[in-house]
Formats: structure tokens, sequence, C-alpha cells
């Protein structure tokens, strides 16, 4: 019984073990992307790296419209429109059925007598879903919005229909003014973030 409880702790002590490296893999290298992406962002305010990469809150005049310069993306725009940031391989996601079933509701259960309970209340039964990539493509960040072309789906939204971006190391979500988020899996550039954010916040002062 003591071998079986003594191999028992050291599963756990070396799960922890890996659990623990593995946190602190992803921690170092999302700092890593922070800094890059501050350092983006800082260029353009036309501070040095070091000083950038220590800044979490940019104020001050900020020289992106003066610096930035069109990307060539050999795709036709509406006129006026100016391709800043493209992202390429992102996975558009959805919730999508996965072929097992679910059940949910609210119940109530109330007794009525010795070992006799009443049972009533509101329920759904259907079948489950999980996040799940309905389809791979690029993204395309403009001075009017932004443009995902998809091999199943294509988006097109404007500034001012998106009202907050959220932009990680392997994801950008965009909360819209109505109807669900979008959001797009994959490696994420930290300099193409700094741009996509500038080019969202040139907008709102327009």
């Amino acid at each position: 019984m003591s071998t079986v409880v003594y191999f028992f702790m050291e599963y756990l002590i070396g799960g922890g073990i890996l659990f623990g490296i593995f946190f602190a893999y992803g921690f170092i290298q999302q700092g890593k992307w922070d800094k890059s992406y501050r350092v983006a962002i800082g260029k353009y305010y036309k501070m040095s790296p070091s000083e950038a990469a220590k800044t979490t809150r940019f104020d001050g005049t900020c020289y992106f419209d003066e610096m930035i310069s069109p990307v060539n993306a050999g795709i036709r725009l509406s006129k006026g429109e100016k391709i800043y940031a493209v992202f390429e391989n992102l996975s558009l996601m959805a919730y999508k059925r996965t072929g097992g079933f679910g059940f949910g509701g609210i119940f109530l259960r109330k007794k009525v007598a010795p070992a006799v309970y009443l049972r009533g209340g509101l329920g759904k039964f259907g079948l489950s879903k999980s996040l799940q990539a309905d389809a791979i493509g690029t993204l395309y960040v403009t001075n009017k919005g932004i443009f995902y072309d998809g091999d199943k789906k294509n988006i097109k939204l404007a500034w001012d229909k998106i009202m907050r971006e959220t932009i990680n190391p392997d994801s950008i979500q965009l909360e819209k003014s109505n109807g669900s988020p979008i959001l797009l899996n994959g490696i994420i550039d930290p300099n193409g973030a700094a741009i996509m954010t500038l080019t969202g916040q040139l907008y709102e002062s327009l």
C-alpha cells in the first residue's frame, strides 16, 4: 500500500513540476511579446526602444499617420482604402456541434412527502458544442476597417462597427456594435498588432 502511495505522490509531484515549467514558459513568452508590442508602438511616438519597453500608457504626440506606409497586398479595395497590416493563417473560430449531447436548465426539487419529491422547471436538451475553426484565411487591417479573407467565409467590418479589439500573442478578438464577437486564432506578430491598435486609435481621433 505504501508503495502505491509513494508512486502516486511521485506522479503528482512530477505533474506539478511539468505544469510549473509550462506556466513559466508561457509567462516568459507573453512578457517577450508584450515588450515587442510596446516597443513597436513607441516607435510611432518617437520613443527609444528601452523607454517604450517600460511604458504601459502612451501619451503625447503620435506620428503614426506620418510614418506608416501602406502595404501592397495585391487585392482590390474601395477608393481611398489602404492596407496597413496583414495577418496570415488565422482561424475564424465558431461554436460547432461536437456530436455529443448536452442537457441544461433551471430546476426545482421539493419534498412533498417522505421519499416523495416534486420536480419542475425549464430545461433544454441538445447537441453539445465547442469552439472550432470555421475558416482559415488572412486578416487585412485598413484605414477604413478590417477585412477577413477566408477559405470558407469573408468578413468586412468598418471601424465604426468595432467597439473594441483585444489582441494577444495567439488571438485577435473584435467586439462588434451588435452581434457576437469575432475571434481569430493564430500567431499574431507584435508589430502588426501595434499597427492595428494605432490604426483604430487614428480612426477614433478623426
